[in-house]
């Protein structure tokens, strides 16, 4: 399908999305994900890896809802736990990782980018968010706990109890956002900056840095359930079926 592209280069791998319109994720987005970070995890040509949108309004809108609505329960729950085990894995992933936020990055696509070292992103009219209070949707385990790391509990309860979708300086001053650029060139020197560095030193530092207690990232199979049953509710439904993506 070819929903994602790759580039490695200068010791930096740049993972585009390609999924036009609006790089919505669905399974396959994210076995091509999948194949890509562990194709290149061992990789001794790039030390940076850079997560985009490509040329496209959206990092990533987030979950292809009208997609996942023809899944049955076993089958979205499965896309579920691949959507999980990604994040956890760009998460834990031994390079230092950068999201250019180059539009709006909602949902799942927040949660992508949540799951990086680095958040840059572009100055203007784009939103952030962990918005699925807003649709009826709780959030993940995993997710709340990396959220929890990166803005502290007082914001992350603004962040997901609100669902609001923040610009780029409001997503800065809540630590959700750590760069707002205006250029092209501002990323690419922080990013050949670390480019540089040795990577066996970075792996180590990230493996003190980040969590990897296993326990702490657990997204149990009970937690799971009651996400779906959440999905499948009445309400819920109702408000998801409402949603539509232009193709």
């Amino acid at each position: 399908m070819n929903f994602i592209t790759v580039k490695e280069s200068d010791k930096v791998l740049e993972i585009n999305f390609v999924r036009s319109p609006v790089n919505a994720i669905n399974h396959q987005f994210l076995l091509e994900l999948n194949d890509v970070l562990d194709k290149y995890k061992d990789s001794t040509n790039s030390t940076v890896v850079v997560f985009s949108g490509s040329d496209l309004k959206f990092f990533s809108f987030g979950l292809d809802i009208p997609e996942y609505l023809k899944l049955d329960r076993d089958s979205l729950k499965d896309s579920l736990n691949l959507l999980v085990s990604t994040c956890k894995k760009i998460y834990q992933y031994p390079k230092i990782t950068i999201s250019k936020i180059n539009g709006h990055a909602t949902g799942g696509g927040c949660m992508i980018a949540l799951s990086t070292d680095f958040r840059y992103m572009a100055d203007g009219r784009s939103k952030i968010a962990l918005n699925e209070v807003n649709i009826g949707l709780s959030l993940f385990f995993s997710t709340i706990q990396i959220l929890k790391s990166i803005v502290g509990n007082q914001n992350a309860k603004i962040i997901l109890y609100s669902g609001k979708m923040f610009s780029p300086h409001e997503a800065k001053d809540l630590g959700l956002v750590d760069l707002i650029y205006d250029s092209d060139e501002l990323v690419e020197k922080n990013v050949l900056s670390y480019a540089k560095k040795d990577i066996d030193a970075i792996k180590d530092l990230k493996k003190s840095l980040n969590i990897y207690d296993e326990s702490v990232l657990l997204d149990s199979d009970e937690k799971l359930e009651i996400f779906l049953d959440i999905f499948y509710s009445e309400n819920t439904q109702e408000i998801l079926k409402k949603i539509k993506i232009n193709k």
